[in-house]
């Protein structure tokens, strides 16, 4: 089975790997894993232009293997063989080409929880990958991200801070 973690350097990032780690008997051997963070392009291109290419590429390529540090980390520690990489672009964009590209059967991804209201302004990459994605999104969770963390209790007040 091949699955893409979508990764951005959140605690989401290290849940989604944590969450491989633990159920890897549970999937179809040889499990196969890609790591992709996706860097947003520089929104000013006059801006990039003066830092020059060179320096831009430098900064996107640091942030990305930032990003991907985490997930590495618990992946390697647990013995599994994963594959990383880093794009810029449009997030869902590139998620979307990569799981196409690659043949990938599960994309991960977490959600930020943000809010009909801030997913409305902002746009959701988890709405997104919903919409464009031609195979299943396995979505990690605030809840699930702070069990990852070992605080179930910061879980349960998050949950009853929610209900109406």
């Amino acid at each position: 089975m091949k699955m893409l973690i979508a990764v951005d350097g959140s605690p989401y990032t290290k849940a989604a790997a944590r969450y491989v780690v633990r159920h890897k008997e549970s999937f179809a051997s040889p499990l196969e894993i890609h790591l992709l963070h996706v860097q947003p392009p520089i929104p000013y291109p006059g801006a990039a232009a003066v830092a020059g290419k060179a320096a831009v590429e430098s900064y996107q390529r640091d942030e990305s293997l930032a990003a991907l540090a985490p997930a590495e980390k618990e992946l390697a520690m647990a013995s599994v063989a994963f594959t990383s990489a880093w794009r810029v672009g449009d997030a869902a964009q590139m998620i979307e080409k990569y799981a196409r590209e690659h043949n990938v059967d599960l994309v991960i991804s977490g959600s930020h929880g943000h809010g009909a209201l801030a997913n409305l302004a902002m746009g959701s990459v988890s709405t997104k990958l919903i919409a464009t994605l031609s195979v299943p999104l396995l979505v990690i969770t605030r809840g699930a991200a702070a069990r990852a963390e070992g605080k179930p209790g910061e879980t349960a007040a998050k949950r009853e801070a929610v209900r109406p």
